[in-house]
Parts: C-alpha cells; structure tokens; sequence
C-alpha cells in the first residue's frame, strides 16, 4: 500500500548514512576518554597528595580539652606545646551568646590567630623553646546583660 518508489529511497538511504556517520564518533571515540582519563588521573593524585599535606600539617596540633566559659568571669589555662607545633584552644561558652573574640595581648614568641569567634591557633616561633604567654578576650551576653571573659593563657613549648 505504501510503496516507496526508488527515487524516494535514495534520498532516505543517504540521510539514514549521514546519522549514523554522526552517530558513530569513530576515532574521536577514543581520544576523548584517554584526555579525560589523563585528567582525571592527574587530579586524582593532586588529590591524594593535597589530603597527605593537610593531614601532617593536622597531626601535629596540640588540640587541647575546649574551656567551658561562664560568660564575665576570667579563665587562665597552662599548655604544654611540643615544638614546631600549633595548638587550637577552643571556649565552649556554655549559656551565653559569643558575640566575638579579641586578642588582647599577643604571645611574645609566636603568632596568635583568631578562629572563628569561640577560638584561637597558637603557632610558636620557628626554633622557640621555653615559656611563653598571651590572651584574649570574649564578648557576649548572659540574659541579654553584655559581659566579657579575659583567658589568659601560659605556654610552654618543648
């Protein structure tokens, strides 16, 4: 009933030819995957090498147990800081809303960084060792009364 006449096919011979030259990637088949595979791989070790990096630098933080904090009274805290070493003191502030941290009077022999506003990083001077001090404060409020806490704390590197 429905014939196509050969003039008719030829036509459609030739399109149904050109989809499937367009379908079939031939050799760029191949060259798309190896590039991919290529990058791929290369980011993969960047990776690894970035998590091996991260995680030496980490394994050496002298972490200490968090302050638990009560909003307008004072803390003092003695650490023990192996050289070569950053260490990571943390305030837990227990009821109170902490509103921001200041260093209030900067270690002699190191470099005091803020983290966040519940914490500092202590990094001491490259070749230090002995007795070192510094501290900071935290604001905050206690039943929407503003209070601050001083922490001041004593480290000794080894």
């Amino acid at each position: 009933m429905n014939r196509v006449s050969s003039r008719q096919a030829a036509p459609a011979a030739q399109i149904a030819a050109r989809v499937r030259r367009s379908l079939d990637l031939g050799e760029f088949a191949l060259a798309r995957p190896a590039i991919s595979a290529s990058a791929f791989v290369g980011l993969s070790m960047a990776c690894v090498v970035a998590m091996a990096v991260a995680s030496v630098l980490s394994a050496h933080d002298c972490r200490v147990k968090p302050i638990s904090l009560v909003s307008g009274r004072d803390a003092e805290l003695a650490i023990t800081v192996p050289a070569r070493t950053s260490c990571t003191i943390q305030v837990q502030s227990g009821s109170a809303m902490l509103a921001g941290l200041v260093v209030t009077r900067p270690p002699a022999h190191g470099i005091l960084a803020p983290r966040g506003r519940t914490g500092v990083i202590y990094h001491p001077d490259r070749g230090f060792r002995g007795d070192d001090a510094f501290a900071f404060s935290l604001q905050g409020t206690a039943d929407d009364v503003p209070a601050s806490s001083a922490i001041r704390v004593r480290a000794t590197v080894n």
